[in-house]
């Protein structure tokens, strides 16, 4: 899978780099790491990303999703939906917010 900004590969998922992009990639076995903050948990990786004002979040969104689906057998487990939804939402808030 692959957008304007990312890409979804057998590491995990790395930004496509450009004038406006930089290089950045996490592995795939991190894909479901979790942060406590704003009253809630959520997965880090939405919502962390939503606060660099050079990611597109939705693009982001499209490439971690794509990466859960992916890459679920490699790592054993799968996102829990609920938090998933609100750690999409959550990462959209912050995104229009940080604007």
């Amino acid at each position: 899978m692959k957008n304007g900004q990312w890409q979804v590969t057998n590491y995990g998922v790395e930004s496509i780099v450009s004038a406006t992009t930089p290089r950045y990639d996490f592995a795939a076995d991190r894909l479901l790491e979790t942060t406590d903050r704003h009253n809630g948990t959520f997965y880090d990786w939405p919502v962390h990303m939503a606060e660099k004002d050079w990611v597109d979040i939705e693009a982001f969104i499209e490439a971690f999703q794509a990466a859960l689906a992916i890459h679920a057998e490699h790592i054993g487990a799968v996102a829990n939906p609920t938090m998933l939804e609100t750690s999409l939402l959550e990462a959209r808030r912050i995104a229009r917010e940080d604007r």
